[in-house]
């Protein structure tokens, strides 16, 4: 009876003993694939610790070579990217060591920002220097007269300003007139009635043309060639200009019609083709023509 409870223990003992070797392989398996993943994810994150570094290396090479730099403190902080990607290479990953380096990569990225933007305001103020040394040297230049092409440019850039703010003048029409006691003025054709001649026209806007007191010459020639009215001339750079009569006015920068009237300087106008133009010193802005019979 004894042996027979001693042999029902012995099986129990052998059956927790059993359940408890499975439960600890159940759980040395667990504890197995829990390292196993936390090993892959330090791995990842090892490498994209790397690829983070290995990055701000090459943006360091192009800064470098661009610049032709050496021995500065741009050399340096590549140097010692370098040095801890070879130390993290040489090094299992843990938690510990990652955020180390996590910090780190950080740490150099604040570094590389402001080493860069220090790099870019040195070389924007030695381009600035250059430029102005290339601007003493060209001076010096122009002083000693090796070259005049400052000057030149500046004449080219006011010449384009003049005839860009030069005076237009168009819509030009003229015609014989004859002049009521009342001053009203009648337009008419016959040479014998005729009493004045008139030409009129338009000075458009022009925004680049300075505002203020202008001139324009108004010629009017008869059929026989002969300039009617004043018949006075004026000279512009070797061109001679014959007017008839001087149109002054006022301009400020808007569109003006002017009108001008030449008298008789015989008894009648003669009949025929009369010629008018509009002249602003000695360039030719206008032109037209009529007939009296």
């Amino acid at each position: 009876m004894d042996n027979e409870k001693s042999g029902n223990g012995i099986k129990i003992i052998a059956g927790i003993l059993a359940v408890l070797l499975v439960v600890a392989g159940a759980f040395a398996v667990k504890l197995y694939n829990q390292e196993k993943d936390t090993k892959s994810q330090l791995t990842k994150e090892k490498n994209v610790v790397l690829a983070d570094l290995k990055e701000m290396v090459s943006k360091y090479d192009v800064v470098i070579e661009e610049n032709n730099l050496k021995d500065t403190e741009l050399n340096d902080a590549r140097d010692r990217i370098q040095g801890l990607i070879a130390d993290i290479n040489a090094k299992d990953a843990t938690i510990a060591s990652l955020g180390k380096y996590r910090a780190e990569v950080f740490k150099l990225r604040n570094e590389r920002d402001f080493l860069f933007a220090q790099n870019d305001s040195l070389r924007g103020s030695n381009q600035m220097l250059a430029m102005r040394v290339d601007s003493t040297t060209y001076e010096l230049e122009v002083q000693r007269g090796v070259g005049d092409s400052l000057s030149l440019e500046n004449q080219a850039l006011a010449e384009r300003v003049t005839l860009g703010s030069a005076l237009a003048a168009n819509k030009l029409r003229a015609t014989g007139v004859i002049e009521r006691s009342s001053g009203k003025l009648i337009e008419n054709s016959n040479n014998r009635r005729v009493d004045k001649l008139r030409a009129c026209y338009t000075v458009p806007q022009n925004r680049l043309a300075e505002a203020g007191d202008r001139i324009l010459y108004v010629q009017v020639v008869d059929p026989e060639g002969n300039t009617l009215g004043d018949n006075k001339q004026v000279a512009f750079d070797g061109t001679v200009v014959t007017y008839s009569t001087i149109s002054k006015f006022y301009y400020e920068n808007t569109a003006l019609d002017i009108c001008e009237n030449i008298g008789k300087t015989t008894k009648d106008f003669p009949e025929g083709t009369y010629n008018v133009y509009v002249y602003d010193k000695g360039s030719l802005l206008a032109q037209t023509s009529f007939s009296l019979k």
